[in-house]
């Protein structure tokens, strides 16, 4: 029996709804369940289990399961995943995984379940918004933090009557419900897009939060008794002392979640209530993404294309700690690398194993610091070096010695803007002439956090509210998060670069060779058609990428109005 008649035998549309339908189809070729569901004929909760019936396919009410599924079967699949095809795997039974799913004949979803997980792929049918709520529940809710919290809070109790739970330890970290913990808590931060876990003690409790797009988000924290065993745990997977609580201590560990590798720099920091851990997420096995998707406008990544393939001198990317200088410059690296270019790096850490390049990470306890490695980097027969940063006279002069020895050399640097870069570089005692004979160009940067599209609307704009960014910019709307569970109430869902690009010509290496100041450069490069950080943002305003508050915010410390 053909799909229209069983929904029309099942009562769930009329004949001339059915007729209506089947015309629709001939024209846009869609399904006609897609088409039914489009025009508001049928309701997913009433088509759900009458798809289930005709494939013969098991139907569940995910409401009444999802509580309890297991926080090992919701590891399999990121949240990404579920969010993207609507399911939600329910049971993991002899190598095969059960996946709850709206639409059974989305082969893609099943074939990236199955490729993701290594497993043979089951299907139930359940209702969408069903799934969609379980899906919220598993992977944003923290529930299965729950059950491993309370497993410690159980056997805790049973101790001896101490009153001070700072003293009472029950715990080891080999305990269960330790294990657990951790293993959920790194878990739930890389299917929620989490850079960064603090764990850290206050006075009277813990403070659990995940940085997301660069902003701090609290969660339901574990017991306070609970953070030494979570410590200990920590420093027994980075490799650390576990003894050791009176020194800073930092490690690092190489997890598999699903066929995804993760590296994870920890952090051990001792404090007036205990020791705060902190946890760096860098999933290695997301592929880099082209210059185009990094935010460049147009004629800022043609001018930077230009000069990335020219064959020596000195390149420098600059901004504050956590704005993509490394992704940009990674970036570049996989775009301009070829088996007829020796690529080199020295960088502290290593974030990213890319397979085309010799990375190398220093280490100053042994002396191994930039400017020794740079050294020998030199005697290695480099095309390509990248230094991880420059942060001193000597670790300076060595790279722009190597660009204007016929090396192409990449370098970041903590400046403001891009004219302020070649005047650091001064202030740190380099020669202005070294400078202006080697310097190709200076890409400065930003991340501003991009609008989630779960929950954008545009609204009017006032031309007091456009004034702060700039007197110039006439718009009747703009577009904003309402804010939602996906997004964490935040508004918004994901960053891209802003990016300022100087280039310098011969006036802007006179005022380099004059020791000219920053401003100076700066308005000499605007006059060449340099686009400042702020109107790069004004971009991304303009084309609903981001809001007028991001803009503000990200820009403000760098321009005037």
């Amino acid at each position: 029996m053909r799909i229209g008649e069983v929904f029309k035998n099942a009562g769930l549309i009329s004949s001339e709804a059915l007729e209506t339908a089947l015309k629709e189809q001939e024209t846009s070729h869609d399904r006609l369940g897609d088409i039914m569901l489009r025009n508001g004929v049928v309701t997913p909760e009433k088509m759900a289990p009458v798809l289930a019936d005709y494939f013969q396919i098991p139907f569940i009410n995910i409401k009444d399961i999802y509580k309890d599924i297991s926080s090992e079967v919701i590891d399999y699949i990121p949240s990404e995943l579920a969010q993207r095809f609507t399911a939600i795997p329910v049971e993991q039974k002899d190598g095969a995984l059960t996946i709850a799913i709206f639409d059974p004949l989305n082969l893609q979803a099943l074939d990236t379940f199955r490729l993701k997980t290594g497993m043979k792929i089951q299907c139930v049918v359940a209702v969408e918004n069903d799934i969609k709520e379980a899906i919220e529940y598993c992977y944003h809710n923290l529930p299965r933090m729950k059950e491993h919290i309370d497993s410690f809070i159980q056997l805790e109790v049973k101790d001896h009557g101490l009153k001070d739970e700072t003293d009472r330890v029950q715990f080891g970290a080999d305990d269960q419900p330790v294990v657990q913990y951790v293993k959920s808590l790194i878990i739930q931060a890389v299917n929620n897009r989490a850079s960064d876990i603090h764990l850290q003690p206050k006075q009277d409790k813990a403070e659990l939060r995940l940085r997301i797009d660069g902003t701090l988000y609290s969660q339901d924290p574990p017991p306070k008794a609970m953070l030494p065993a979570i410590s200990a745990r920590v420093k027994i997977i980075s490799g650390l002392d576990i003894a050791e609580k009176r020194l800073p201590q930092d490690g690092r560990i190489r997890v598999v979640i699903g066929k995804s590798e993760v590296d994870i720099r920890t952090s051990v920091f001792p404090t007036i209530y205990g020791e705060s851990v902190v946890l760096r997420i860098l999933d290695t096995s997301t592929p880099l993404s082209g210059m185009e998707e990094l935010g460049f406008e147009e004629k800022d990544l043609a001018k930077f294309r230009r000069i990335i393939h020219y064959a020596y001198g000195l390149i420098l990317v600059t901004g504050p700690t956590g704005s993509g200088k490394t992704t940009t410059l990674y970036t570049t690296l996989n775009e301009i690398k070829s088996a007829e270019k020796n690529i080199i790096t020295i960088e502290d850490p290593v974030e990213y194993r890319l397979p085309f390049i010799q990375q190398s990470q220093v280490n100053p306890a042994i002396g191994f610091d930039f400017a020794r490695g740079l050294r020998s980097i030199l005697r290695q027969d480099p095309d390509i070096i990248m230094v991880g940063e420059i942060r001193d006279r000597e670790t300076a002069e060595i790279a722009i010695h190597a660009a204007l020895t016929g090396h192409l050399v990449f370098a970041t640097l903590h400046t403001n803007d891009s004219a302020g870069a070649p005047v650091r570089m001064i202030n740190m005692g380099v020669e202005p002439f070294l400078i202006t004979s080697s310097l190709l160009g200076v890409v400065a940067q930003r991340l501003v956090r991009t609008i989630c599209p779960h929950c954008r609307y545009e609204y009017d704009v006032s031309r007091e509210a456009l004034a702060k960014v700039s007197s110039e910019l006439k718009m009747a709307k703009l577009a904003r998060g309402r804010g939602c569970p996906k997004c964490f109430k935040s508004g918004y869902m994901g960053r891209k670069g802003i990016y300022e690009v100087l280039v310098p010509d011969e006036n802007i290496r006179r005022l380099i060779l004059n020791n000219r100041s920053s401003e100076e450069i700066r308005a000499a490069a605007q006059k060449i058609g340099m686009k400042t950080l702020r109107e790069a943002g004004i971009e991304k305003l303009k084309a609903g990428v981001t809001t007028l508050e991001e803009i503000c915010r990200i820009t403000q410390e760098t321009e005037e109005n």
